[in-house]
């Protein structure tokens, strides 16, 4: 007998409860499992083994799978956030936004025709694993309030799928342009001292240039969120998208999944810029020269697909002195992104102690520069010499008496 545990679809249950005791049950982060966190029981998630479904984008609205967003997880409920806006589908108890922590979330009637999810990118890290990566990003800032830490601990992070538009493309350019080839000549002038002298100077060559390149885009992702900025979500790339697995409500059971706010046409135009910079980049190789010039191109996509995919984030959202500060982890590769609170405090003595330190620096180079004053000249050593009374007595008196005694006699 098998000692593995039991599939989500060989335990036939409809709402992510335990077989065993009944409690609800919520993925465990890389297990691809569901855990009951009241007995520890586990129900492995067997997910589809075909691969996953990419639609063509021009037959989109009318093959694309739809349905309301409540669809995608078992006993779910479709909420917004009256602060922000954002709409999030979970099975969670919603009593505050994740992505502005405000307490106004209310439960709304989900739209029937939501494009449902293709793929899911499972959580591989835990919540303390997550908080472990945040804590030691939160140390490492170092303006940041002393209490911020603790704050973080408090307030804790919230699993969240955010919603992405991964779009594949065969493109096809045509351009116009320019190829720069530099040469150098000699050239006189005149230096400050007025004298005369010649230089070597590079010009350029331009060379009209037009051709046609093809570019192959797989996976070219964009966030559909906006609960969460894309300057943030774009800091935890890269995504392995190779290693999603088709979509599995079972996924979500625990989690908060937010509702794609950024529809199929404003993503395709997004990947778009994108893939433009990419194409401009294939047009100057082809240009090839020192310099290239683009003056036109006319992209043309040719079998154009897409997959609407779920990927997870730890999010913590709190408040600071009114303000809200976002922090967001990568929960498959423990990448951290976000902002936070400064220290006015900490600002200014760093800002006192870096004038301390360079008037030392100042006051030592000042004192190392002082010439020395010279140590006075030894004066010779002072002869003395008798007095003439000395020398007379010393001539004078007899033997053996002082020179007054000898003179008194």
């Amino acid at each position: 007998m098998s000692d593995a545990p039991p599939t989500a679809t060989e335990t036939g249950h409809t709402s992510y409860k335990c077989p065993q005791c009944g409690a609800p049950q919520a993925m465990q982060p890389g297990a691809d499992a569901l855990a009951c966190a009241h007995c520890g029981h586990q129900v492995r998630i067997d997910a589809p083994s075909r691969p996953v479904h990419e639609h063509d984008f021009e037959e989109a609205r009318r093959r694309v799978r739809r349905g309301p967003a409540t669809d995608m997880v078992r006993g779910a409920r479709e909420v917004q956030c009256k602060q922000c806006g954002a709409r999030s589908v979970t099975t969670l108890q919603a009593n505050r936004c994740q992505f502005c922590d405000e307490p106004l979330v209310v439960e709304i009637q989900p739209e029937a025709d939501t494009v449902l999810p293709d793929a899911v990118l499972p959580f591989g890290i835990d919540k303390a694993g997550a908080g472990k990566r945040y804590a030691a990003w939160l140390r490492s800032r170092w303006f940041a309030p002393s209490d911020l830490v603790k704050r973080a601990k408090h307030d804790g992070m919230d699993g969240v799928y955010v919603p992405y538009w991964a779009y594949d493309s065969d493109t096809t350019t045509r351009y116009t342009g320019a190829r720069g080839e530099h040469y150098y000549v000699e050239e006189s002038y005149t230096d400050s001292q007025g004298k005369q002298a010649t230089r070597r100077v590079r010009k350029t060559r331009w060379y009209p240039a037009a051709g046609t390149v093809y570019v192959k885009f797989d996976d070219v992702l964009v966030p559909a969120s906006k609960g969460m900025p894309k300057k943030r979500l774009d800091q935890l790339e890269p995504w392995h998208t190779d290693e999603c697995k088709p979509f599995d409500g079972a996924y979500l059971a625990g989690f908060v999944a937010e509702r794609y706010s950024v529809d199929l046409e404003e993503g395709f135009a997004a990947a778009e810029t994108i893939m433009e910079k990419k194409i401009a980049q294939a047009v100057r190789r082809d240009i090839g020269g020192d310099e290239q010039r683009i003056h036109n191109m006319d992209v043309r996509h040719k079998d154009v697909r897409f997959k609407h995919l779920l990927l997870p984030v730890w999010v913590s959202a709190f408040k600071y002195e009114q303000k809200v500060f976002r922090v967001v982890v990568n929960a498959r590769t423990g990448e951290v992104a976000g902002d936070r609170p400064y220290s006015i405090l900490k600002i200014v003595l760093a800002v006192l102690a870096a004038i301390a330190l360079v008037v030392a620096i100042v006051l030592a180079v000042q004192h190392w520069k002082k010439p020395t004053e010279p140590a006075p000249p030894e004066r010779p050593p002072v002869e003395h010499f008798p007095s003439q009374q000395s020398v007379l007595d010393a001539t004078t008196s007899p033997p053996g008496l002082p020179g007054a005694a000898r003179r008194a006699s």
